[in-house]
């Protein structure tokens, strides 16, 4: 059995056969000079495919979006995508929300007038935001979700915040703004999309993040900014700013 030291040569050097390929050479030119329809054939497995799509996005740097048939397609995709995104260097560490965004769609029919669940309004939230602040270069969408109409980015972005230290933002605007975008006020802050206000305090749990996080205010100005453990209160890292990503798309 070969160990993943042994390994990393013998990756390396099958990626180095695929992108210096003459097919592969060919496929990226005609992307890269803006050819409206370009065919590949041959990739008949969907690790294939994902290896051809991560060498094309690292050789011409722009943003790809897969269209997949249902929400259940996507998941092997992003795993997929993920891997050879790291294998290749891509931007995966860099990009905000790793280098894969996965737009889902809703199941429900939106003119049945029955509302989506929860976690896809909170998902497609997430994804908008993170493409809205130039966020990964992989987005997974289904065609369902590629046709729907949803906000302008400007407008999504109005609907979250980002929170620097020293930096002013009024803790009254903040959570007016979380109860638009779907936040609940809970006190202990315990899952995703809760918050509480104490004094100059508060918690919040965004979309996103592994933990809450506790915003401290000195009048408007934001005072300090720490990660939090939800089930001692306690505080586990400093951070310099944080997201306050919106739960739903539409305030």
């Amino acid at each position: 059995m070969s160990s993943p030291v042994e390994s990393v040569p013998v990756l390396q050097g099958v990626l180095r056969r695929v992108t210096g390929s003459a097919e592969f050479r060919r496929l990226a030119a005609e992307v890269a000079g803006g050819a409206r329809v370009v065919a590949v054939s041959g990739l008949t497995s969907a690790p294939a495919r994902a290896l051809a799509v991560a060498a094309l996005q690292r050789e011409t740097g722009r943003r790809f979006a897969v269209v997949v048939e249902a929400n259940r397609d996507t998941e092997g995709w992003e795993r997929d995508l993920a891997f050879w995104s790291n294998a290749l260097g891509g931007a995966g560490e860099e990009a905000r929300g790793g280098p894969v965004l996965t737009l889902p769609s809703s199941e429900s029919d939106p003119y049945a007038g029955a509302s989506p669940h929860a976690e896809t309004l909170e998902r497609r939230a997430l994804a908008l935001w993170r493409l809205a602040r130039g966020g990964s270069p992989f987005v997974l969408l289904t065609s369902r979700a590629l046709v729907r109409r949803t906000v302008r980015p400007a407008k999504l972005l109005e609907a979250g915040a980002v929170l620097r230290r020293d930096e002013e933002f009024a803790p009254e605007r903040l959570v007016e703004l979380l109860h638009a975008s779907g936040y609940v006020r809970e006190d202990p802050v315990g899952a995703v999309g809760e918050f509480s206000l104490r004094g100059g305090i508060l918690d919040v749990w965004s979309p996103g993040s592994e933990t809450p996080v506790r915003v401290e205010f000195f009048g408007d100005t934001v005072d300090s900014i720490r990660r939090f453990d939800p089930e001692t209160q306690l505080s586990v890292a400093q951070l310099q700013e944080a997201e306050v990503v919106p739960m739903r798309e539409v305030s």
